[in-house]
């Protein structure tokens, strides 16, 4: 009996395994990691988890006559993996701009050239013939085929010499003016070879990101006495760069609590420093980029974290320090509630700082963002980025919605919460895209993001990640999600985790199967559609008509101006697709709308009564329509009649709605990411005015 028992058991303890196993779909690769034990299936890594390091000793100048960057590197790659390496992967960026090179964005054609021009190259000590059998160089990555097998637990010396010319091409790195850049991508950097897909081959082709080595730098940086550099890291000899005046500013800075004025415009009148060769060191970090100007500002204050200093600056262009008077407290309130409140981890690095040079968006790098304009969205979303894919190493060129999406969800609940103390939803406000719902380009959030382009990239990496992040938020509470995301992090800082171990280490701390959520978003083609089917007496009812689980949001918008919101959280359609919800004053109702900030696929059956209806009995003016363009980004938003409605539309902005009227110029969006008010100079609509997802926003009439 006690043997029939037992085996028993054992087939209930197996199925139970592999039900657990075929609760999502797991590749080859991802499942050979789990065979090697380097991840688990509890989320966390695995106990035979490696990772491979690198030591950087970089010195490199420019010459700003001719922006031609110069550098010699010593480099040393540890192999902690078990396996030999016969090869070495390097990349190098630049290649991008070689005649013939692959590309996924323009680029000014002066830029067109060639590419990264190595002069020298050495292993252990050997000079390599760069043009013999040991050396390929295809697309933007240059292989090295070891004369020796590097073994386990053991690492190589390379030696590289190098140049190239800084591009005017400005795509999170370039030149911003004749005498202000911003380099990134700029040295040999050794590839990732990792535990599920070996080395990272894939070329930059402009449009990918991040994923690279955890590392160690060691780097000197020469230029002309009147520049200044701004990098990752910790600046090692500011007594041996910066005059006296400077260099005290500088050192009250990092303590201070109040913003110092390191560099001022009057300061740039006739500046410059005791030396042009500064010496920044950073330790475990997976980048290093720096900044030089001969005529930026500096201001810069000092946040704790913990028990430490961390120097927040801000580096902007001359005689602009109004325009950018907010950002450094912008940056000193986000380090603090990141740290803080939300993620919750401690801020890791000793210093941020953010340059201006972008016209448009912003771009991460290790204690650096490289950003446009001084808004607040901007400067929360790239220093977020340390978290994601800084700190815990993302692998962005496969899955961008692991960091993207977090950076998105994690800016609007940080500003919501802590810079506007707004009390929506988690979730509300954060689903753009809505025209791609349910369209072919509306792939499974696990669709590793090499396939994608242009016409889904932000949608998919962004906007409806964000909203998933904070529909999961939504559906575990504060308590638990907050408990779980802090965990994710620790688990996975410094490494490199996959959405398989964020999902297993979001079911194995909240303790729950969530495959009723994941599964539908991660790993089914499917749409989100739900609709309001009926109103009966003081009852509406809600039918689900997609596949996509989302939070149910009604809005009830009554005759005398108010209104009232009833939500329920995503696992109301768990067990069935109809869900009736009883409102307040029904004989009173303007009208009724559901799925506000929400995605959804079919918009038209989001409104009782109809938006037929509405429009007839508006004041709405139809001469609105027309084109415009959108100053603060290059955009071009129509606002189109169809049928006696308006709609809007900015195609590369993933923005796809029909507008309710709420006066004769005044009109929200249906799917509720924007209201705007357009602009009348005498009998013409010539601009308007658009609030976004908390940001402010003008257009001109075309």
């Amino acid at each position: 009996m006690k043997k029939i028992i037992f085996s028993y058991l054992f087939i209930l303890l197996t199925c139970s395994i592999y039900a657990q196993d075929e609760n999502y779909y797991i590749p080859r690769e991802i499942r050979e990691a789990y065979e090697a034990g380097t991840r688990s299936k509890d989320g966390a890594p695995g106990k035979n988890y490696w990772h491979n390091t690198v030591d950087y000793n970089i010195k490199a100048n420019i010459d700003p006559a001719n922006r031609l960057l110069t550098g010699a590197a010593k480099i040393k790659y540890h192999n902690n993996s078990p396996d030999e390496l016969n090869t070495i992967v390097v990349r190098l960026y630049h290649d991008v701009f070689k005649e013939g090179a692959s590309r996924r964005s323009s680029v000014n054609s002066e830029d067109i050239g060639n590419g990264t021009e190595i002069s020298s190259l050495s292993v252990e000590g050997k000079e390599i013939d760069l043009n013999g059998e040991q050396v390929t160089r295809r697309g933007t990555n240059m292989f090295v085929r070891l004369s020796e097998p590097l073994d386990p637990e053991s690492s190589v010396d390379l030696e590289v010499m190098w140049h190239y010319t800084i591009p005017n091409t400005l795509r999170r790195t370039g030149v911003y003016d004749s005498t202000s850049y911003h380099v990134a991508y700029w040295y040999p950097q050794i590839s990732v070879y990792d535990d599920i897909f070996g080395w990272d081959t894939m070329d930059y082709t402009i449009l990918s990101e991040f994923y690279n080595n955890l590392a160690n730098y060691d780097v000197t940086l020469t230029m002309p006495e009147n520049f200044n550099i701004w990098a990752t890291g910790i600046l090692q000899n500011p007594d041996e760069i910066f005059q006296e005046e400077i260099l005290n500013k500088y050192k009250q800075a990092k303590s201070s609590e109040e913003v110092i004025h390191i560099i001022t415009e009057d300061d740039l009148s006739d500046y410059k420093n005791k030396s042009g060769t500064w010496h920044y060191v950073a330790d475990e970090v997976s980048d290093f980029a720096f900044s030089v100007s001969d005529h930026y500002q500096w201001d810069a204050v000092n946040q704790k974290v913990e028990d430490r200093n961390v120097l927040i600056s801000t580096v902007f262009p001359k005689g602009q320090s109004e325009a950018y008077s907010q950002v450094t407290d912008y940056q000193k309130k986000t380090m603090k509630h990141f740290s803080e409140d939300m993620p919750g981890v401690p801020y890791p690095y000793p210093a941020f700082t953010t340059f201006i040079g972008l016209r448009g968006g912003g771009m991460e790098f290790p204690m650096m963002a490289n950003n446009a304009g001084p808004g607040l969205g901007v400067t929360v979303h790239e220093m977020f980025h340390t978290y994601f894919p800084m700190y815990v190493r993302i692998n962005e060129r496969r899955f961008a919605a692991m960091d993207e999406g977090w950076a998105q969800y994690i800016t609007q609940l940080v500003i919501n919460k802590y810079f506007v103390e707004g009390d929506d939803p988690n979730y509300v406000g954060l689903a753009t895209g809505g025209g791609t719902m349910g369209t072919i380009e509306d792939l499974p959030l696990i669709t590793s993001t090499q396939f994608m382009d242009q016409t889904n990239y932000g949608y998919a990496s962004y906007s409806l990640p964000g909203f998933f992040y904070g529909m999961l938020h939504d559906y575990l509470g504060d308590e638990m999600f907050q408990k779980a995301y802090s965990e994710y992090i620790n688990r996975w800082a410094k490494k490199s985790p996959t959405p398989y171990d964020f999902i297993f280490t979001m079911e194995d701390v909240s303790g729950e199967d969530l495959t009723w959520l994941f599964k539908p978003w991660f790993f089914n083609y499917g749409n989100a559609d739900l609709a309001i089917t009926d109103l009966k007496g003081n009852k509406i009812t809600v039918e689900n008509k997609g596949i996509r689980p989302v939070p149910l949001k009604l809005d009830v918008f009554y005759n005398d101006g108010s209104s009232k919101t009833y939500t329920k959280k995503a696992d109301v359609w768990k067990n069935d697709n109809k869900h009736t919800i009883t409102v307040d004053n029904a004989k009173d109702i303007n009208y009724a709308l559901i799925s506000l900030g929400v995605p959804d696929e079919s918009q038209s059956n989001n409104i009782l009564p109809s938006i037929e209806d509405i429009y007839k009995s508006s004041a709405a003016n139809m001469k609105v329509a027309g084109e415009y363009m959108i100053d603060q980004v290059p955009l071009a938003m129509h606002i189109e009649e169809k049928d006696g409605k308006l709609k809007i539309r900015v195609p590369r902005g993933g923005v796809d709605s029909w507008l309710i009227p709420v006066g004769e110029s005044k009109f929200k969006s249906l799917d509720g990411i924007l209201s705007i008010e357009f602009i009348k100079e005498g009998e013409e609509f010539t601009a308007a005015n658009i609030s976004a997802q908390g940001q402010q926003f003008t257009a001109k009439r075309k």
